[in-house]
C-alpha cells in the first residue's frame, strides 16, 4: 500500500520526544534528530502524526489483537504436533476375604509414560489452520487502517486548530477595528462632525464584536485541547503550530488603520514534502482505493476464513486417526512389571441434523460476506468520485475566496472615507466592516476546506498525496517489544528518496 504510515513510530517508547533513523541520505528527516515537546515548542504536522502514533492507545490495542490473531494461528496448528504424558500412582487395599484375595494388596509405584499424535483427520485441521490464517491477514489489514484513521484524524484537528487560530486573529483584528472606529467617530461627534447616535450604535457593535471574540477564543482553545486528545498528550504544554503547504493565511489588510494588522507569527519551515494538487480520474482513484483499501481487502480476508471454516464444517463427521505409544512400569507385592504398548487408532461420529444446519449456516455466512464485499466495493466507488468532485470544488473557490477578501479590503476603506466625508451613514459602515471580516472568514474556511478534502480523498483511497511517509517509515528501529519484528514485516521502503 504507497505511502501507507504504518510503521508505528516509538509505538512502546515511555517519553514524549522521538528519533528518526540515520539511513544515509542527506534528507533533512532522515538525519538523527530529536523532538520534545515543551513550552514554547514549535510543530509541524510531521511531528504531530509522529507523537499521536507513539501514544496513541487505540493502536496498541490493534497491535494486541494482531497478537492474537496469531497465536490462534499457533493453537491451530498445534494439532499436529504430539501430546506427551507421565503419570505415577500408588495403591494399596485391604481385603477381608483372605481366600480368594491377598489381604493387603499394594501397587508401589505405578508409573506410565505416553506419547498419542494425530495422523489424520482428512483435512479438518488443514482447513482450520487456514481459516485461523486468514483471520490473521484480516487483522494485519485492520492494523494497518486504525494506523491510517490515526494519521488522518490527527491532520483533520491539525487543520481545525490553524482555522480555529485564523479566527481568533481574524476576531482579534475585528475587534480592534471596531475600537479605532469609536475612538474615530468620538472625535468627530467633538468636533459636531457627527452626532452621538453614531457612537451609541458604533459602542454597541463594539460590545457585540467583543462577546464574538470571547467566542473565538474558546473555540480556539477547544481546538489545541481536540488535537491533544488526537495525539494523546495530557498536560502539554503550551506548544505552536506551523501552518502548511496549503493553508498559509495571508489576508489581505485594509489600509485606513495603519495599526491593524492580521499578524500570522508562525509560517511554514523549509521542508522536502511533496504535494501536489492531486488530478486523478475517476476510473484512476477508483482503481488506486480498490487497490489500496484495507478494508476490502480485510473483507475478502474475512470471506476467505468463512470459506475454511465451510471446509471444516463439511468434514467434520471424517474419521480421525491417531497413533501412540507408552511405557508402563507395575510394581506390586506379588510381581512387578513393565510394558511397552503401541496402538493406532480411527474414530469418527455425526450428529445428522447439526451437520445439516451447521453447513447451511456457514454457506449463509459466506453469502453474506461476499455481500458484504460487494456493498463495500459499490460505496466505494462513488465515495471516491464524490471526494474528488469535492477536492476540485474548494480547489476553485480558494482564489473566489481571495479576490472577495481583496475587493472587501478595499470596500471598506472607500466606505470609511465616504463616512468620513458625510457620503455613507454609520450603519453602512457597519456592514462594511462586517463583510471585510466575512470575507476573511470565508477565505480561511476556503483554505481549511480544502485540506479537509483532501484527507477525505486520501481516506477513501488510501493513499497519502501529501508525503510524510519517510519520517514514519524511517523510525522503526525503534520500535520495541515482539510486535516490532511483525510490523516491521508488513511494510517494505521500495521509495527512492531524493538526494
Amino acid at each position: 500500500m504507497k505511502r501507507f504510515l504504518i510503521l508505528v513510530l516509538l509505538l512502546f517508547s515511555h517519553n514524549t520526544s522521538f528519533a528518526i533513523e540515520d539511513c544515509g541520505c542527506e534528507h533533512h528527516h532522515h538525519l538523527e534528530t530529536a523532538v520534545e515537546v515543551k513550552d514554547g515548542s514549535l510543530l509541524n504536522i510531521k511531528d504531530c502524526i509522529a507523537i499521536g502514533l507513539k501514544n496513541s492507545p487505540v493502536i496498541k490495542e490493534y497491535a494486541h489483537r494482531l497478537e492474537i490473531a496469531k497465536s490462534n494461528v499457533g493453537v491451530a496448528k498445534s494439532a499436529y504436533f504430539p501430546e506427551f504424558g507421565v503419570g505415577a500412582g500408588y495403591r494399596q487395599e485391604f481385603n477381608s476375604n483372605k481366600e480368594e484375595f491377598i489381604r493387603n494388596y499394594r501397587e508401589l509405584p505405578s508409573v506410565g509414560v505416553r506419547l498419542n499424535k494425530m495422523i489424520w483427520d482428512f483435512g479438518k485441521t488443514t482447513a482450520n489452520i487456514k481459516m485461523e490464517e486468514f483471520l490473521k491477514i484480516a487483522a494485519e489489514y485492520e492494523f494497518l487502517d486504525i494506523v491510517c484513521q490515526t494519521v488522518f484524524s490527527i491532520k483533520t484537528y491539525y487543520y481545525n486548530l490553524l482555522k480555529a487560530k485564523s479566527e481568533y486573529e481574524i476576531q482579534k483584528t475585528s475587534y480592534d477595528m471596531q475600537t479605532a472606529i469609536v475612538k474615530e467617530i468620538q472625535n468627530l461627534v467633538k468636533s459636531g462632525a457627527k452626532n452621538n447616535a453614531d457612537l451609541i450604535n458604533a459602542k454597541v457593535a463594539q460590545l457585540k464584536v467583543k462577546a464574538q471574540l470571547n467566542i473565538a477564543e474558546n473555540n480556539y482553545k477547544n481546538a489545541i485541547e481536540e488535537l491533544n486528545n488526537a495525539i494523546y498528550l495530557e498536560n502539554a504544554p503550551k506548544y505552536h503550530i506551523y501552518e502548511t503547504q496549503t493553508f498559509m493565511y495571508i489576508p489581505k489588510n485594509q489600509t485606513v488603520f495603519k495599526n491593524v494588522k492580521y499578524v500570522n507569527k508562525s509560517r511554514v519551515t523549509k521542508d522536502d514534502t511533496i504535494f501536489q494538487h492531486p488530478k486523478y480520474s475517476y476510473k484512476q482513484a477508483v482503481e488506486i482505493a480498490y487497490k489500496n483499501s484495507p478494508d476490502i481487502k480485510a473483507l475478502v480476508a474475512t470471506r476467505n476464513s468463512f470459506e475454511q471454516a465451510l471446509i471444516y464444517i463439511k468434514r467434520s463427521y471424517y474419521p480421525e486417526m491417531n497413533a501412540g505409544v507408552g511405557y508402563d512400569f507395575l510394581n506390586t507385592n506379588k510381581f512387578d512389571n513393565n510394558g511397552l504398548s503401541v496402538a493406532v487408532s480411527i474414530d469418527s461420529s455425526i450428529n445428522a441434523m447439526k451437520q445439516k444446519y451447521d453447513v447451511k449456516g456457514a454457506v449463509a455466512q459466506l453469502n453474506l460476506a461476499e455481500t458484504e464485499i460487494e456493498t463495500f466495493k459499490e460505496n466505494l466507488y462513488f465515495t471516491v468520485r464524490k471526494c474528488l468532485n469535492t477536492v476540485e470544488t474548494t480547489k476553485k473557490n480558494i482564489p473566489v475566496a481571495k479576490e472577495k477578501m481583496n475587493e472587501s479590503a478595499e470596500y471598506f476603506d472607500i466606505t470609511y472615507y465616504n463616512y468620513k466625508n458625510n457620503l455613507m451613514n454609520q450603519l453602512e459602515l457597519e456592514d462594511a466592516r462586517n463583510v471585510y471580516i466575512r470575507s476573511l472568514y470565508d477565505y480561511t474556511k476556503a483554505q481549511f476546506d480544502y485540506n479537509i478534502a483532501l484527507i477525505k480523498l486520501e481516506m477513501a483511497m488510501h493513499e497519502h498525496i501529501i508525503d510524510y511517509h519517510d519520517d514514519a517509515e524511517h523510525a522503526a528501529d525503534f520500535h520495541e517489544g515482539d510486535e516490532n519484528s511483525t510490523l516491521s514485516k508488513l511494510i517494505r521502503c521500495n521509495k527512492k528518496h531524493k538526494p
